[in-house]
C-alpha cells in the first residue's frame, strides 16, 4: 500500500487512513475506547501479534474482514517506519497538547532555540579543529578558493570535498555505528579526527614535509599552516612571494594521494604525489585549451 508522507505517530485512528480501508465505524470506536486514539498507540500495543493476548480479544470483538484489513495496514513496513519514528519538538507541541495552556510559551522556547544552534558552516568547523577563529574575510576567501581553484571540475571536486568535510573519518564512523573504534585507520593509534587524517598523522606528515621543502626550493616560504593547503587561506605578509596557482596544484595533488591511501597503513610516496601533480597539470592545460584561457600558463 503506497502511503502519503503526511502520516505520523500522532495520526488519529479516526482519520482518512483508516476510513479509506472501509472499516466499520464500530471497529474504529472499539479501537479508540480499548486500544488507543493514535496510530502510535496501536503499534505500541502490538495488537496484531499472534503471541499477544490482546490479539485474541481484539479478533473476537471486531469484524473479521476489518481485522484482516487493519492487520495488513499496520504491519506494512512503510506504516511501521512512519508511525514509530520519534516526534520532533514542533510535532509534540501541536499534536500532543490537548489544550492551549502554555502553548505560546512552548512555541517561544522552540523559536529561541533557533538562535542558539551550533553552526553547520564547514569552514568554521575547520577553524574549531585548528583552534582558531576565521574572520569573515577569510571565510569568503576559502569559499572563493573552493569554487575557483581549478578550471577543471574533476580537479576542483577534491577541493570542494575537502572544504565541505565530505570524507568519512574514524571519529565520524564510530558516532554513526555506535561502538566502532575511533582510532586512526592508518594504525598510528591516535584518535582519527578529520584534521588528524589529513594533516597530523605521522604517516601523512612526511608527504607534507616534502611539499613544503619543494616550496622552499621555489623560494616560497609559507608557514606550516593547514589552513593554506585545505582552505586556500594564505598569510597577509607582503614580503612573502606566492604563486598561488602553482601552490594550489601541489596541495591538490597531495590531497588526492592522501585520500587514495585513506585506510592504508602506509605513507603516501613522493612518486605518487609527482605523478598526480603531472596529471593535474595536464588536466589544467587541456581545460585551458577548451576554455581559451591561458593566463595560468603565461
Amino acid at each position: 500500500m503506497k502511503l502519503n508522507h503526511c502520516i505520523s505517530p500522532n495520526t488519529k485512528v479516526n482519520s482518512k487512513w483508516i476510513k479509506d480501508l472501509d472499516v466499520r465505524p464500530q471497529t474504529i470506536r472499539y479501537l479508540e475506547e480499548n486500544i488507543g486514539r493514535t496510530l502510535f498507540r496501536i503499534n505500541f500495543k502490538d495488537i496484531f501479534n499472534e503471541t499477544n493476548p490482546i490479539t485474541k480479544k481484539t479478533k473476537t470483538s471486531i469484524n473479521l474482514w476489518d481485522y484482516i484489513k487493519l492487520k495488513s495496514f499496520f504491519t506494512a513496513k512503510e506504516t511501521t517506519t512512519q508511525t514509530k519514528r520519534p516526534l520532533t519538538e514542533w510535532k509534540k507541541i501541536f499534536t500532543c497538547h490537548t489544550s492551549d495552556k502554555r502553548l505560546v510559551t512552548n512555541i517561544y522556547k522552540e523559536l529561541a532555540k533557533l538562535n542558539n544552534k551550533t553552526t553547520n558552516n564547514p569552514i568554521q568547523k575547520w577553524g574549531e579543529d585548528m583552534d582558531r577563529i576565521f574572520t569573515t574575510e577569510e571565510i569568503q576567501k576559502a569559499e572563493k578558493h573552493m569554487k575557483k581553484c581549478s578550471k577543471s571540475l574533476i580537479v576542483r571536486e577534491m577541493q570542494i570535498k575537502t572544504t565541505m568535510r565530505y570524507h568519512f573519518t574514524p571519529v565520524r564512523m564510530s558516532y554513526i555505528r555506535k561502538g566502532n573504534s575511533s582510532k586512526c585507520w592508518r594504525g598510528c593509534g591516535v584518535k582519527g579526527t578529520l584534521l588528524h587524517c589529513w594533516w597530523e598523522c605521522k604517516l601523512v606528515q612526511p608527504l607534507w614535509r616534502t611539499v613544503w621543502r619543494t616550496l622552499r626550493r621555489l623560494e616560497m616560504n609559507l608557514p606550516n599552516d593547514p589552513a593554506i593547503p585545505f582552505l586556500g587561506i594564505y598569510p597577509k605578509e607582503p614580503n612573502i612571494s606566492i604563486q598561488k596557482d602553482l601552490c594550489t596544484h601541489m596541495f591538490l595533488a597531495a590531497q588526492f594521494v592522501i585520500a587514495k591511501t585513506w585506510k592504508q597503513p602506509r605513507c603516501p610516496t613522493t612518486d605518487e604525489w609527482l605523478s598526480k601533480l603531472w596529471y593535474i597539470y595536464t588536466i589544467e592545460y587541456y581545460s585551458a585549451i577548451k576554455n581559451g584561457d591561458f593566463t595560468v600558463f603565461s
